[in-house]
């Protein structure tokens, strides 16, 4: 089987050096014929979307031929405007580092072939193929998991209303925004920058953040405001 054969992507059988063509071919038979995952291979020395499944292109329908044109500005255009800059900022720091690290591992939404919104856990994976770097996207739609985590998490909080003695706590939108941030990584200086806001600002969102949740480090922060984080 040929690129041809396995691919109706014309930036496959173009991009691909001629002695990773057979190589890749290779991984693109199981790739095709999966049965439950969504995958997307992408060159990054060219910049280049190269293949997806046919569940791939099920999940964004139509425009998958604006995504091989467009590439990855395509991509975040589709992701929820509250995590697209903070999605973008992961994704491309990890392809500036070393391909033997650990895969890159995310969770956003994004809005699909149908215009609705769905939740996606996103799994990104490097692999060094005659000195061009290959990322493979794996791609699960978790929109009833959540649904069901979400279930839960407001059966606990109207469990836990009706027998705290102690009044809500208040945590402004802003605040939820800054805690998200933190939880993913940022440091005080990139959250300002992501916010438009200044650093003494983001700062201070932090020290408040730590003294409502009555914690001592961020660590412990982001353990116990978990619930907060996802909403």
């Amino acid at each position: 089987m040929n690129l041809a054969e396995t691919t109706d992507c014309p930036n496959l059988r173009t991009s691909c050096h001629s002695s990773l063509g057979p190589r890749i071919s290779e991984v693109l038979k199981s790739c095709q014929y999966s049965k439950n995952l969504m995958i997307c291979v992408y060159q990054i020395e060219k910049d280049h979307f190269l293949y997806g499944n046919i569940h791939f292109k099920n999940l964004i329908g139509t425009d998958f031929n604006k995504l091989i044109a467009e590439g990855w500005r395509f991509w975040l255009s589709k992701i929820d405007s509250k995590e697209s800059l903070w999605i973008r900022n992961k994704i491309f720091d990890f392809f500036t580092l070393p391909h033997t690290q650990d895969p890159l591992t995310l969770r956003y939404h994004i809005t699909n072939g149908e215009s609705k919104q769905v939740c996606i856990r996103h799994e990104i994976r490097l692999h060094k193929m005659e000195r061009q770097t290959i990322a493979l996207n794996y791609f699960f739609d978790v929109t009833d998991k959540e649904r069901i985590e979400q279930y839960f998490q407001l059966s606990d909080k109207v469990d836990s209303s009706r027998f705290s003695k102690e009044p809500s706590l208040h945590i402004s939108t802003r605040e939820k925004e800054v805690l998200r941030l933190i939880a993913n990584g940022f440091s005080s200086k990139e959250i300002a920058d992501i916010l438009f806001i200044s650093n003494h600002t983001a700062i201070s969102h932090r020290k408040n953040l730590i003294e409502k949740f009555q914690v001592k480090n961020t660590a412990h922060l982001v353990k116990t405001a978990a619930e907060f984080i996802n909403l």
